[in-house]
């Protein structure tokens, strides 16, 4: 489903990305973690266009979206994306924020776009706030509605990029269930979180990635027991006892 090859990224003299090599195959729930700069996220607006490779290969269903041939904007469509941030527009109701994308880039007919964005937000558990603005929705809520626009599009892989670190821990878990849920369906996903229990109970592959570099990839029993890598072994000895 995507493959990456000698991927780096430069900020100015900084490197980011220094030379990522990772396959990601059809219904794998693959969870990058690693302490914060290791360039997960990086990592994550690279695969979907919105940062630019310095050097290497990405290929999206073996569409290469760093050959400046590619139109970006059609590989997205079946690459959704969750941020940390909701990023909803404030003066739309939910069901407006998810109908928005496919009415005005698939330019489907509205009542269709209407009735698929009601199973989409009776999916993540939002039915009765179709009509809700942004505003009166809790972050979890909102959260969900930005997973619904995702899955709008009709993606064939999702990206969640730490979509509940700026959640109250008790909205946590309504965030990831919605998630859960959507693995258990097959959808594909690459997940970078610091929700270790998540990793441990949902992901079908766990990567560590530290300064740039995927330092250690495994089935997350294996990964989180008996890591390989010293680095690994010191950044799960700080967090492990607390989970």
């Amino acid at each position: 489903m995507i493959r990456i090859v000698g991927l780096h990224k430069k900020f100015g003299d900084f490197d980011a990305l220094k030379g990522i090599d990772l396959d990601v195959m059809p219904q794998q729930v693959v969870v990058v973690v690693g302490p914060s700069g290791s360039g997960k996220s990086t990592m994550l607006r690279c695969i979907n266009g919105l940062e630019q490779a310095t050097r290497g290969q990405i290929l999206v269903e073996g569409i290469d979206i760093t050959h400046r041939a590619t139109d970006i904007n059609q590989v997205r469509q079946k690459v959704g994306m969750v941020f940390q941030s909701f990023n909803l527009f404030p003066h739309l109701t939910a069901i407006k924020n998810v109908t928005l994308a496919p009415l005005k880039v698939k330019g489907i007919d509205h009542d269709e776009a209407d009735e698929k964005a009601r199973e989409l937000l009776k999916k993540v558990g939002l039915e009765d706030k179709a009509d809700a603005f942004p505003a009166h929705l809790s972050g979890g809520q909102q959260q969900r509605v930005a997973i619904a626009r995702a899955l709008a599009m009709e993606p064939d892989v999702m990206l969640f990029d730490e979509v509940t670190s700026a959640l109250d821990p008790e909205l946590v878990k309504e965030v990831l269930d919605t998630m859960q849920s959507l693995a258990r369906e097959g959808m594909t996903m690459v997940v970078v979180t610091h929700e270790m229990g998540f990793a441990k109970e949902v992901g079908s592959r766990l990567i560590f990635m530290d300064e740039g570099l995927v330092v250690e990839d495994g089935l997350p029993a294996d990964v989180f027991n008996n890591p390989q890598h010293p680095r690994t072994k010191e950044f799960f000895s700080k967090i492990l006892s607390h989970i």
